[in-house]
């Protein structure tokens, strides 16, 4: 159960994540529509989905120097989208894989990152009894 408590935002947000990619009709909003509003929507799912694990990981203590900060707070959501596409292309129809569509959840999730690296010091306060080292 603690595991549900301490990364539940994480889990819940990439379950959000994979439904929002596989459903097979996509809300469209036509005041907001420009020519790359698909990929700035992708960016932004793995920006957050990668800020959320970055901030959890850190409220227990894990450093941005930790293997564990880095597998999952940045490859994880990269291979997470690269997964999602695959499944998109393959399994669910009408939706299509793209590789620009994964280019875009890639710069998201390195952009959290590295942003959460520098702000997460000075503005996140670790949980007293974390799991993670330091």
């Amino acid at each position: 159960m603690r595991f549900f408590r301490v990364y539940g935002m994480s889990l819940v947000l990439s379950l959000a994540v994979l439904y929002v990619s596989i459903i097979r009709t996509v809300p469209e909003f036509p005041d907001l529509q420009f020519r790359w509003m698909d990929k700035v929507a992708h960016f932004f799912m793995y920006f957050v989905l990668s800020g959320v694990v970055c901030f959890e990981l850190y409220r227990q203590r894990y450093d941005f120097s930790d293997r564990q900060m880095r597998l999952w707070g940045l490859i994880y959501p990269i291979v997470y989208g690269g997964v999602i596409e695959l499944l998109q292309e393959n399994f669910f129809p009408p939706r299509t894989g793209d590789w620009f569509d994964w280019a875009a959840d890639a710069l998201g999730a390195v952009a959290a990152y590295f942003l959460a690296k520098k702000l997460f010091p000075k503005y996140v306060k670790p949980e007293d009894q974390g799991i993670g080292c330091r």
